[in-house]
């Protein structure tokens, strides 16, 4: 994969590199869909995990970013630490979410709030669920 600040991703450890020194300058802000991009590489996990780890330190999350966080946190063909990571990093950004235009009926924290209802309702491991609850009330 070509084409992103991080170059050819099957040279992870250098990717890794790279997006700790972004994290770490707070370049990273500019960079979200690149994030989004890591969220959805499958081909290494720790990209993905490293890519969910750096999102808490962007003071102003793109929806795009915060849907691929959500896609992680509600797919059951994803390993349940991974999730509730996503989950956990929701909670960080939720505050931050932009503001849903006005002529918008339904907000990305409307979604959200469902997709997450959604999740409580399923038999997922308690561990998820107890991080998502935790988003509930910054939410609602």
């Amino acid at each position: 994969m070509h084409g992103t600040v991080f170059g050819n991703l099957d040279e992870w450890g250098r990717v890794l590199e790279q997006l700790g020194e972004l994290t770490r300058s707070g370049a990273i802000e500019r960079h979200q869909e690149d994030l989004a991009m890591l969220l959805r590489y499958q081909d290494n996990w720790r990209l993905r995990e490293a890519a969910l780890e750096a999102i808490p330190a962007i003071q102003r999350p793109t929806e795009a970013l915060i849907r691929e966080v959500c896609r992680i946190m509600l797919n059951d063909g994803l390993y349940y630490q991974i999730r509730v990571l996503a989950a956990e990093v929701l909670n960080a950004i939720i505050d931050r979410l932009p503001p849903a235009p006005q002529d918008q009926p339904t907000s990305l924290r409307c979604e959200i709030r469902e997709h997450i209802r959604a999740l409580l309702d399923t038999q997922d491991v308690p561990v998820l669920h107890q991080a998502v609850r935790r988003i509930l009330p910054k939410i609602a």
